[in-house]
């Protein structure tokens, strides 16, 4: 019984041993995140250097998982048979969609803000949907359906969005006329003020269009416009306008009869029907066209967002990118081979230009300097909690359905771990430095390559 006694604790003792070794490296890996904030945030290193830190660390990891975690498979596939193989490509392929779908969710949630390249595409595509709108909103607006598609598709770009409160003035009448107005909600009240009295001229709605007048005529408005409840319009400047009209006289003359015939009476309410064909030849227009985002709109976005939710998304989207390689780090650990030095170097590398340009990002949109800090240090903890739950997890000599499990779950890691470089740490590298990404990428996979030898 003694000896039975004895032998538990030594079992129990040597668990506790890897168990606390899988929490070591994957503490070890991480630690590089919270000093890659502070480097990024004391010495704000310009794009190029982040350019170049990033990229290493990309080409540090690529040959972790090259030939850590893929490069095992052979040897699984002559011990295991040809199963593995479609066990490997499936989980794969699994962890690749699982971290890509991940991602766009916690970007729709203000996760892109962790990152430069995450937040140019993803205001990309958030402007692209957003014109795709108000061509089907403007669309319906008969003063602006007579533009050519391609004019429309250029105006699309101009378009912006107002929000008035109840009684609100949105206009006044004697004002110069800057720019004219769309209602998308609510309604306004277009009030003519005489001498004796104040006259309502008509009451618009969604879709109805005003302070054309002024604006194709040059002249001072002709009437207050008075928002009615909580109102929203969306807004083109007259010389945005005016520009687009130079270019071709037939639908200028359109438009001022148009204006013409407003006059006569302005509650004529705007035809609901938009041309197919039109709407079609627009969208095409607006398909061709390369969307361009600002540092000042992504800077906007990233100060909309710093409210609510979007720490927590924040956090989670860099926890995302760690949950594979603490899992990683824990099978390493029970493996008879041990912890794989090369593997923690590519993940270290990895994770400190990340941080450094991350939180440099996080910051200039509206961060906490202790939000940011207490972001990359809970990582760093969760790695190593990851680490030492996968060492507990996974036996060292795994055995029928569970071997097969255990490389599943090694290739699903090692999936979602190649997307995450490909999706965010290379093109984020390429945003800020451009072609040296190449060479720094076969920089960090030949020094990886060298510890590996040493």
């Amino acid at each position: 019984m003694n000896q039975v006694g004895d032998e538990n604790k030594s079992k129990s003792k040597a668990g506790l041993a890897v168990t606390t070794t899988a929490f070591f490296w994957g503490v070890v890996s991480a630690i590089s995140l919270p000093i890659g904030a502070w480097l990024g945030l004391w010495t704000r290193p310009g794009k190029k250097i982040n350019s170049i830190c990033m990229a290493f660390g990309g080409g540090a990891l690529l040959f972790a998982l090259t030939i850590e975690l893929f490069g095992h498979v052979p040897h699984h596939v002559e011990s295991h048979g040809n199963t593995v193989i479609y066990v490997v490509i499936f989980s794969a392929i699994l962890g690749g969609i699982t971290f890509s779908g991940l991602n766009a969710i916690l970007n729709n949630y203000g996760a892109f803000m962790r990152r430069l390249s995450s937040a140019r595409h993803y205001l990309e595509r958030v402007k692209y949907k957003r014109s795709r709108i108000l061509v089907e909103r403007l669309g319906q607006i008969k003063i602006l359906n007579q533009l050519p598609p391609e004019l429309m598709a250029d105006l699309i770009h101009e378009v912006e969005l107002k929000t008035f409160k109840d009684g609100e003035a949105i206009c006044r009448q004697g004002e110069s006329a800057e720019e004219m107005f769309f209602i998308l909600n609510g309604e306004v009240d277009i009030i003519h003020h005489e001498q004796n009295a104040d006259k309502k001229l008509a009451t618009l709605g969604t879709y109805d269009c005003f302070g054309e007048l002024g604006v194709i005529q040059e002249g001072p408005r002709t009437a207050d416009a008075i928002a009615q409840g909580d109102v929203q319009v969306y807004s083109i400047s007259r010389d945005d306008f005016k520009t687009l009209l130079k270019e071709d006289k037939s639908v200028r003359d359109k438009i001022m009869s148009l204006a013409a015939s407003r006059m006569d009476d302005l509650s004529v309410r705007t035809e609901m029907e938009v041309d197919e064909n039109w709407h079609k030849e627009t969208m095409d227009s607006l398909d061709k066209e390369q969307v361009a985002v600002t540092t000042e709109e992504i800077r906007s976005e990233g100060e909309a967002r710093s409210h609510g939710n979007a720490a927590l998304a924040i956090w989670l989207g860099i926890f995302i990118d760690a949950i594979p390689e603490s899992l990683v780090i824990g099978m390493l650990a029970v493996s008879p081979g041990g912890i794989s030095l090369a593997f923690i170097v590519g993940v270290f590398l990895a994770n400190l230009p990340e941080a450094m340009s991350s939180s440099v990002s996080m910051r200039d949109n509206g961060l906490s300097l202790g939000k940011v800090y207490l972001m990359w240090g809970s990582i760093t903890l969760t790695t190593g909690l990851g680490a030492a739950l996968g060492a507990v997890i996974f036996p060292p000599s795994p055995e029928g359905g569970l071997y097969y499990f255990m490389v599943g779950i090694e290739a699903l890691a090692a999936g979602a771990m190649l997307t995450m470089i490909a999706e965010t740490m290379l093109p984020e590298a390429y945003e800020m430095g451009g072609s040296v990404v190449g060479l720094s990428t076969l920089g960090g996979f030949l020094s990886a390559l060298l510890v590996k030898i040493i």
